[in-house]
């Protein structure tokens, strides 16, 4: 007799647990598994020629693909294309424009790398003699030695209070500590790099000797072969390699880079900032970036990239690059991101700075659904709860 129906929202392993409890054979789950997963893919800019290609190759495989009205007219040279099917189908679909003129080859290379980038949940980040293994979320500590960044500026300024700061972080569990000199917040004008090189004397010896990878944020060549020297294992680049030098620099020591999206610079970023699509703009700048990087030696595995919540973007951006994190797991490389008590939250929830923690967690874990990787945050102790909390229901 017919008892209970119900929708099952399973991820990739449990798919396969839950026909084994049904009694599936074996070979019937190998066959059937690719078929289980669902996938919307998209492909921007499209050649005309290619795009009737791939609708006709995708149709025949019982998938579809949406493309704009003026293809079928002919009144257009490019049209973003929108793929709906099964693991299994755009396996095939992949196969079968390879063999394709135009594009088609780079079109079905594509789709078989941004599947399977998509799809990774084992990922290494290495920084010189280190190597992150990234199989859950990692957590990024923030000490900022300023007088005036946007939470804790003069907090930890003075050399006593950054390394309390520091053992406190470790002995919370904190897998990164992040060490800034020269605040990035909205409005903030440059410092030169021997202030920021005189902040960073104090602390980085001690940083470095907890033996967590130490990373140091800073866009400066020379504040970067100055920690590099001194032990520091992580660049996180705000300006995403665009300085002089800088790429040198993280090549010569083999160190971690965090390529960040910023548009405009600190002091002027926040001035309307406008996008045609922030999505599809950020990606670009991103996958630009990564291959400037590879370009100039630094290898794919010393990467991480950030999309900048924050940097350039006014609220509805911010919203947009959380709630579709996951494209930038087309990328391949490790994403980090720094969410934490920032001014978008507060537009949320109408909290001042002070009062945003459970904002700042709440954003956190829906990043965590959503494929991020190193989270950047204030509030170690706490974060690191709720992850255990998420990562212990999801096992």
């Amino acid at each position: 007799m017919l008892d209970n129906v119900y929708v099952l929202e399973l991820e990739d392993d449990e798919i396969k647990e839950e026909m084994k409890k049904i009694g599936v054979a074996n070979e019937g789950i190998e066959i059937m598994h690719p078929k289980s997963k669902f996938y919307l893919l998209k492909i921007e800019k499209v050649p005309l020629k290619d795009a009737i290609i791939l609708k006709q190759e995708a149709l025949s495989l019982g998938m579809d693909c949406a493309l704009s009205w003026n293809v079928v007219s002919l009144k257009t040279e490019y049209s973003d294309a929108l793929l709906f099917g099964t693991l299994k189908q755009f396996d095939f679909l992949a196969k079968k424009m390879y063999i394709q003129p135009f594009h088609g080859r780079e079109i079905s290379e594509l789709i078989n790398e941004s599947i399977y980038n998509y799809n990774l949940k084992f990922k290494k980040w290495k920084m010189k003699d280190k190597t992150i293994e990234i199989k859950n979320v990692k957590v990024m500590g923030i000490l900022n030695i300023t007088p005036d960044s946007f939470y804790d500026g003069g907090k930890y300024f003075e050399k006593e209070n950054a390394i309390k700061r520091i053992k406190e972080m470790v002995d919370e569990g904190v897998d990164i500590i992040d060490v800034g000199a020269e605040s990035s917040r909205p409005g903030s004008k440059p410092i030169d790099a021997d202030t920021e090189i005189n902040r960073l004397k104090n602390v980085i010896d001690d940083a470095v000797s907890t033996g967590i990878p130490i990373s140091v944020d800073t866009y400066k060549s020379k504040v970067a072969e100055f920690v590099l020297e001194h032990g520091a294992h992580i660049i996180n680049d705000i300006y995403g390699l665009r300085k002089e030098g800088m790429a040198e620099i993280i090549k010569r020591y083999g160190a971690g880079i965090i390529i960040m999206h910023m548009k405009g610079n600190p002091e002027n970023m926040q001035e309307n900032p406008t996008y045609n699509d922030v999505l599809s703009e950020t990606l670009s700048f991103l996958k630009e970036r990564i291959k400037y990087a590879i370009n100039e030696g630094i290898k794919l595995d010393q990467i991480s990239i950030d999309p900048g919540i924050g940097f350039g973007k006014n609220f509805d951006h911010n919203i947009a690059i959380l709630k579709h994190l996951e494209i930038y797991k087309s990328l391949g490389v490790p994403i980090t991101l720094g969410l934490s008590r920032k001014s978008f939250l507060g537009k949320l929830t109408g909290l001042n700075v002070e009062e945003r923690l459970i904002p700042s967690i709440a954003s956190a874990m829906f990043a965590v659904f959503k494929g991020v990787d190193i989270l950047r945050v204030h509030d170690v102790k706490e974060t690191k709860i709720a992850l255990k909390v998420i990562e212990g229901i999801m096992k």
